[in-house]
């Protein structure tokens, strides 16, 4: 007995459920030839959405070179409170919940297809890298500045950069989450929660002194910074 037949043996209709991932598939191929990246991601689920009359669809997305990515029908912002209850897991959520799972999945491979195409202008260099290598030289730059006693905007905007970012970083940086709304916070709130706890203890052993904790943080902190920009990494691999 064919898939079209029913249990009586008679014959029926393809219904809409049955011909809709076949003309989903050919609309996205179809797509794929105008669009890339993040466009065909947001056209993507521009189609779903008028093929269901949906009122609102989001993607979470996860690829090795851009972390976790959300995001939303009509380019529309992903709320914090949204985001959590999403949570890591890559999927396609649609409002309402009427698209069956092949459609669903259908649309998630081939915007996962466009998230990891190489040449896609959504993937970028290791950010990883790049964000690390900026900060060590923040690093060095503000270490210099403090030791020469050198004052100015350029040491306060040095300074800045420096106690919001670089002790964060250097721990939460390691650990690699994947997500980067996640990690921006993490990296701010590490490296005040860092600075105030260090300065405390210096306060309670009388050893107060503001230009050493920052020459001792630079200190502390480029060993990290310059392993994950790899510059430590290609080091001690030519002297193996």
């Amino acid at each position: 007995m064919s898939s079209n037949d029913d249990a009586s043996g008679i014959r029926r209709a393809p219904s809409d459920q049955d011909m809709r991932s076949p003309m989903l598939r050919e609309a996205l191929d179809e797509l794929a030839t105008d669009e890339s990246g993040l466009g065909f991601i947001y056209a993507a689920l521009d189609l779903l959405a008028s093929s269901f009359q949906l009122r609102d669809v989001v993607i979470v997305l996860e690829g090795e070179a851009v972390g976790l990515q959300i995001m939303r029908l009509g380019r529309r912002d992903v709320s914090v409170d949204l985001a959590v209850r999403l949570g890591a897991t890559p999927g396609v959520y649609c409002t309402p919940d009427v698209v069956p799972l092949d459609d669903l999945d259908l649309v998630r491979l081939a915007c996962q297809d466009a998230l990891s195409y190489r040449s896609s202008p959504l993937v970028s260099p290791d950010y990883r890298t790049i964000i690390s290598l900026a900060l060590a030289i923040v690093d060095v730059v503000t270490f210099v500045l403090t030791v020469a006693n050198v004052h100015g905007a350029g040491r306060f905007i040095f300074g800045l950069i420096f106690g919001l970012a670089i002790p964060g970083w250097s721990v939460i940086g390691l650990i690699k989450l994947k997500n980067a709304a996640l990690e921006v916070g993490l990296t701010i709130a590490t490296s005040l929660s860092l600075t105030m706890i260090v300065a405390q203890i210096m306060i309670t052993v009388s050893l107060w002194h503001p230009v050493a904790l920052e020459e001792l943080v630079a200190v502390v902190c480029l060993p990290s910074l310059l392993w994950q920009s790899k510059l430590l990494v290609s080091r001690l691999a030519r002297f193996r």
